[in-house]
């Protein structure tokens, strides 16, 4: 049947005239509800992330109400496949969950998603205006409400009309205008309707809500680029690549979401953004951190209103990371840390520890099956990770200890022990090229060690079981 917000302002309707503390007494006493927040393009560009310079307060705030993951990984650096595998629980394949523009229920029509499994065990599903699925109606027999998707991502308020070539228009605007001009924040507003009437219904709820900031274009009100110094806005210390790094050309983005939408942008692969440039987005980039930040300030302000937060569970994620001229690239679309490693903050209301820092490697189709066990409902048996509910715990509790990742044919084994081994392969799985980072030696990822001889024991090690972890789905799904 047809989802429509109708429905919901019918329910609203009926049940508005229940007050609001009549609403958390009964809050507090039901089952769990589960907020899942997604951020587009999100990376761990936050101060509870170590990265002082950044004004994220609210988020930061979250990460010290509940848990915050430090080795966060998504197993693919691209939107809708990223959000499809977390989602359901399982792992690209193969053929399966790799590009932007995926339909999850068609891709893999065997597997449900999370609004799919909480509806059928009693809980009322709703998603926002913001991106969850790439497609707001996938899995929709899952969903009560789907709210109308919210359009804007590119929501600039000057005329773009007639850019040479079909372009958007400059990757970013600074404009001096109200909050309320913005997407996000029409996004926050709808969203603060929603947590209303959803209080006030006797169900336990799942609420999906996804932010478009900050993704591309850098587009914020003035007063959140005026959180910055532009003087003070320094490039990574690998703009320019090491000499002798060794790191496969495959390995590096061509950053054609950029290049080839914006204007001002270097048309050559190759060609590096010119450094004044390169500042900007970087600046333009953490504006719109901070402009989603205020409006995630705004929902929780609800839910405590509401007496929500005694009983929500709360998960929140960037859908995978976005490099900010690391290696000279920009963008996701790669098997690198700066795009694999993304946020995730969980806070269970019923966790015995708030403020942990979690520095065990985690995945995101570990999501699917935390908030099963921190629901107290069983979980489905497609799922492909494991829970992380004994983290949120216990300080000293451990995760499986690695994680797989991909961008098209490379697959990244994350260990423990802080190495990063990429293995390319053909279609008929024969390695094409390798790639090692020893993270302990080597954070920010500049010299590829896999051909060095001190290191051939690890990648004889690491090989194997790369394969073994990628998935028991994997071949499963032909084109």
């Amino acid at each position: 049947m047809k989802k429509t917000s109708e429905k919901l302002l019918m329910l609203g309707s009926a049940l508005l005239g229940t007050s609001l503390a009549c609403e958390a007494e009964d809050n507090a006493a039901r089952s769990k509800n589960l907020l899942l927040i997604t951020c587009d393009d999100l990376r761990t560009e936050l101060g509870c992330y170590g990265q002082e310079e950044i004004i994220s307060p609210v988020i930061d705030s979250l990460a010290g109400a509940g848990t915050m993951f430090s080795r966060a990984y998504c197993n693919i650096a691209v939107s809708g496949a990223s959000r499809s595998s977390l989602l359901t629980g399982t792992r690209p394949t193969r053929n399966t969950f790799l590009s932007a523009h995926i339909w999850a229920e068609k891709q893999k029509s065997d597997k449900i998603a999370i609004n799919d499994w909480l509806h059928d065990h009693g809980y009322f599903t709703a998603v926002g205006q913001g991106k969850v699925f790439h497609y707001a109606t996938d899995h929709e027999d899952g969903w009560d409400i789907i709210r109308k998707r919210a359009s804007g991502v590119a929501d600039y308020h000057t005329d773009q009309s007639g850019n040479p070539g079909g372009k958007r228009g400059y990757p970013f605007e600074c404009l001096d205008l109200p909050d309320s001009a913005y997407v996000d924040y029409r996004i926050t507003t709808q969203a603060i309707k929603d947590l209303q009437l959803l209080a006030a219904q006797q169900k336990p709820f799942f609420y999906a809500l996804g932010f478009c900031k900050p993704h591309l274009p850098f587009i914020a009100a003035k007063r959140f680029w005026d959180l910055y110094d532009r003087e003070e806005i320094a490039l990574p210390d690998n703009y320019v690549l090491k000499e002798g790094n060794d790191i496969p050309k495959r390995a590096l983005s061509n950053w054609g979401e950029l290049r080839n939408n914006y204007l001002g942008m270097p048309q050559k692969a190759g060609i590096p953004v010119e450094e004044d440039m390169a500042r900007t987005l970087i600046h333009g980039y953490r504006a719109c951190v901070s402009q989603t930040d205020f409006n995630l300030g705004r929902v929780f302000k609800e839910l405590r209103r509401l007496g929500l937060d005694k009983n929500t569970l709360i998960v929140l994620v960037g859908d995978h990371g976005w490099s900010l001229g690391e290696h000279g690239v920009w963008c996701k679309h790669s098997i690198l840390e700066t795009c694999l490693h993304a946020p995730m903050i969980i806070v269970d209301p019923s966790a015995e520890q708030k403020g942990l820092v979690c520095s065990e490697v985690v995945e995101f189709v570990d999501i699917f099956p935390t908030i099963c066990d921190c629901l107290g409902i069983e979980a489905p048996d497609q799922l492909e990770g494991q829970s992380l509910r004994p983290l949120l715990n216990d300080p000293k509790a451990k995760s499986k200890g690695w994680a797989v990742c991909r961008w098209q044919q490379g697959y990244t084994l994350v260990t423990d022990d802080g190495l990063f081994y990429t293995e390319w392969w053909d279609k008929d799985d024969i390695i094409q090229e390798r790639l090692l980072f020893d993270h302990n030696v080597d954070p920010d990822e500049n010299y590829n060690v896999a051909g060095r001889e001190e290191y051939a024991d690890k990648v004889r090690e690491l090989s194997p079981l790369l394969k073994e972890r990628r998935g028991a789905d994997f071949d499963r799904y032909p084109l």
